[in-house]
């Protein structure tokens, strides 16, 4: 891309868990693009790194909003959408890279603090945002929600409880709102699953996969937040990134 014609020159998007490692990579890449991102995290050290980093790079100046969305009450909610609105004056994208995952564990070992944290981090607290955030989007132009999701919601196995069930209320969710906005012109919603990407989280469950830097689905998170994005609504795209396939198209199957 060319940094006289940046494909979000004039865009804006928060993107969520913009302190972990998918999260920093699809701030710093749609911030390379042009776009004034509001990062969201619970950690402010994180948050704060992530921004310096786009700083650096020369990419507009960044907004911080740390928030913790499993405990967000709904004044906090609103004050950010407040903020967006009276500082940036539009919003043009939601990223949705937060994540939660404790440990692999039978379903009968799993106490009741484990089960609502995952769901509240991985699915309440994406619909609680989302739903706080769609006034201001559905008044842009163009504007996308992309949820980042995991094979183990379209395959859940054993062990991996309540964050399997929690990405999976997360798909229904995403396209429950796909179709609401189908037709209308006003929002696309999509889904994104990585693949095997080197994350903290998933070395939790896979510590000796060989996997891609997280980088590598840079391109695909400005791809999505583009206003001429190549993606339509209602979408789920297996970025099927593995390192003996780096060159793979990313596939579209349509939900």
């Amino acid at each position: 891309m060319s940094a006289a014609n940046p494909a979000l020159q004039s865009r804006t998007v928060v993107i969520t868990g913009a302190g972990g490692d998918l999260g920093a990579v699809a701030a710093e890449a749609c911030a390379g693009a042009g776009a004034t991102v509001i990062l969201l995290g619970r950690t402010l050290a994180r948050l704060e790194a992530t921004y310096d980093r786009i700083v650096r790079q020369g990419g507009p100046e960044p907004l911080l909003a740390p928030l913790d969305l499993a405990t967000a009450t709904p004044e906090e909610l609103s004050a950010i959408a407040g903020s967006i609105e009276s500082r940036l004056g539009a919003l043009h994208g939601l990223i949705h890279c937060a994540a939660h995952m404790d440990y692999l564990s039978p379903l009968r070992d799993v106490g009741d603090a484990q089960w609502r944290d995952t769901l509240d981090v991985n699915l309440t607290g994406a619909f609680r945002l989302t739903r706080t955030l769609l006034p201001l989007l559905t008044r842009s132009e163009a504007a996308a929600v992309v949820f980042v999701s995991d094979s183990e919601a379209e395959r859940p196995r054993s062990y991996w409880g309540p964050y399997a069930v929690a990405k999976a209320g997360l798909e229904a969710f995403a396209r429950v709102l796909a179709d609401e906005y189908d037709g209308a012109g006003t929002l696309r919603v999509n889904l994104l699953t990585p693949g095997a990407i080197r994350t903290r989280l998933r070395r939790k469950a896979f510590p000796a996969e060989t996997a891609l830097e997280p980088a590598a689905l840079a391109p695909c998170f400005v791809d999505l937040m583009r206003s001429d994005s190549p993606y339509a609504n209602g979408e789920r795209i297996a970025a099927a990134v593995t390192p003996s396939a780096i060159e793979e198209e990313i596939q579209h199957v349509r939900t």
